[in-house]
């Protein structure tokens, strides 16, 4: 029993509410349920590839940026990867950003490049 409708407690009003189902609706599995955007810096092509193997469901839709720092061989890196895994090959879910955003990580430049990826991000949930 929990403290909040013990015998020593009056029942809160919260836990006598009735909530609705929500109505039923046939799911269109190829609609991404989340879509997330992960940036990194220079030599963290690693901490972003477990960022994603923690984050992965089949479901939603990623992202992968590493900003204007990291060389030209760390995102063909990430890509070779992301190409190279038989889930996300065969899925599609999962981006790499070829080309880099400077970002700071501070001010304007961290927010210029969160709304360039959700902008890419759109684009890529109505195909």
């Amino acid at each position: 029993m929990g403290l909040l409708n013990s015998p020593n407690h009056p029942a809160s009003p919260i836990s006598q509410l009735q909530v609705p189902s929500p109505p039923r609706v046939a799911a269109d599995h190829r609609i991404a349920k989340l879509a997330y955007s992960i940036s990194g810096s220079k030599g963290e092509v690693d901490r972003l590839w477990r960022t994603l193997q923690a984050l992965y469901h089949p479901r939603n839709l990623y992202l992968l940026h590493l900003d204007l720092e990291s060389p030209a061989t760390e995102r063909l890196e990430l890509a070779s990867r992301v190409r190279s895994n038989d889930v996300l090959a065969e899925l599609g879910n999962v981006h790499v950003m070829m080309k880099a955003n400077m970002v700071t990580y501070r001010g304007p430049t961290m927010v210029a490049n969160t709304l360039h990826s959700c902008a890419v991000l759109l684009r890529m949930s109505k195909e």
